[in-house]
């Protein structure tokens, strides 16, 4: 099978961290060419592993987000792990984290340790507040960053308490800015290396949960300091806007129609075959229509309710109106689009053979990016590592391991 090198061809990383924030960035980084070398407790490995579901006691969750990884075992709580560490510390560019603050400072490994072995070492460091404030010894996980960012509160129902998103948005955030901070820190140490020919030097990167979902977060931050706006929860409706919801059809299903702007709200109309709704002095404008959501948003539910999510997406699409089907997992593998544009694709998993999964994204014309093996078993890597890379003999690994270093 001829693999796409990838545009990282040549980028090695050690993968240090656990969860999501910051192992998601390194599988990004290796769905795009990177070597990484994921680095486990001896025994039990990296947290996910005992996450659900399972299929026969091995996790779906570790299969998805530690695919196309190298694995080895290496305590770093022990003096031998650190010092195995440090020999790995100058054959790689990167290095990912997300311990509590100060945890690689206590080991010997904060960033200045390893900057002194490899001067171009780019060091990510993800926490659910970040490595300075008053807040940086709190522990926490991705509830956390989502409330302190302002996207739970903003979410749920007025009438009810926040409801968190469906998936862990702070880790994922976290681990999309992670994978543009590594690239943004690479081509900085390249190039200042080449326009000045100095010696490649690298930096550290200071990522937070909260701060991720901050990002994101429009215009809330802004109203509230220049209209005193403290944003709420509106639902599945806003208040500057209508029609607008999440609307029931026929079949159970849901459809999101998006057409509450002036040049969309007609095709909407005319696509309902309710053109007299253009004549009514209540929906003239967006803002009109926002004023009048209540009666708006109950005319546009009901059409939805006596038809079919089939049905109302074929009228929308020949009207040109924009809509979505809330899809579940088994519409996602049913649809055309996405079974054309490749996004499913089976991944050859060491442990339980074939799996679908989500493919490489985004998408390069040139050097596109390749899923390279299923999620390693744990330590699988080993031999290849520390006897290869480092030179390790096998009488010197077997001492590590009976050390309980590997």
């Amino acid at each position: 099978m001829n693999v796409p090198a990838g545009p990282l061809a040549g980028i090695r990383l050690l993968d240090l961290g656990t969860r999501v924030a910051a192992p998601f960035a390194a599988t990004l980084l290796a769905d795009l060419g990177a070597e990484v070398i994921k680095v486990e407790l001896p025994g039990q490995g990296d947290f996910l592993r005992s996450i659900g579901p399972f299929v026969d006691g091995y996790s779906l969750f570790w299969a998805v987000e530690n695919r196309g990884k190298k694995s080895i075992t290496c305590d770093l709580r022990k003096a031998g792990g650190q010092v195995l560490l440090k020999r790995l510390v100058p054959l790689v560019d990167v290095v990912v984290e997300n311990f509590q603050p100060g945890t690689l400072e206590g080991w010997g490994l904060g960033y200045e340790a390893l900057a002194a072995l490899n001067p171009g070492l780019v060091l990510t460091r993800v926490s659910v507040y970040g490595q300075t404030g008053p807040y940086r010894d709190r522990p926490g996980l991705d509830r956390n960053g989502i409330a302190a960012g302002g996207l739970l509160y903003v979410t749920g129902y007025p009438d009810r308490p926040p409801v968190r998103p469906g998936v862990v948005v702070a880790d994922y955030l976290t681990g999309v800015f992670n994978a543009l901070a590594i690239v943004s820190a690479l081509y900085e140490r390249d190039r200042r290396a080449r326009e000045t020919g100095r010696p490649a030097r690298g930096q550290y990167v200071d990522l937070s949960l909260y701060e991720s979902v901050l990002r994101v977060m429009e215009h809330t931050l802004a109203a509230f300091d220049r209209l005193g706006l403290v944003r709420e929860r509106e639902g599945n409706r806003l208040s500057n806007s209508a029609p607008l919801d999440n609307w029931e059809t026929r079949d159970g299903k849901f459809v999101c129609i998006v057409a509450a702007g002036d040049g969309l709200f007609p095709r909407l109309a005319r696509a309902m075959g309710r053109e007299d709704l253009l004549a009514d002095p209540r929906f003239a404008s967006l803002a009109l229509r926002a004023e009048h959501g209540e009666a708006i948003n109950t005319i546009v539910g009901d059409w939805c309710r006596q038809r079919t999510a089939r049905e109302i997406a074929d009228i929308l699409e020949r009207h040109e109106v924009p809509f979505g089907v809330a899809y579940s997992a088994a519409d996602i593998f049913a649809d055309p689009h996405i079974a054309a544009r490749g996004d499913i694709v089976t991944v050859d998993d060491p442990v339980i053979g074939p799996l679908r999964m989500q493919g490489v994204y985004p998408r390069f014309s040139r050097t596109p990016g390749a899923i390279r093996r299923g999620a390693p078993r744990l330590g699988e890597h080993n031999d290849e590592v520390y006897g290869r890379l480092l030179g390790l003999s096998g009488d010197e690994l077997a001492a590590l391991a009976r050390e309980g270093v590997v």
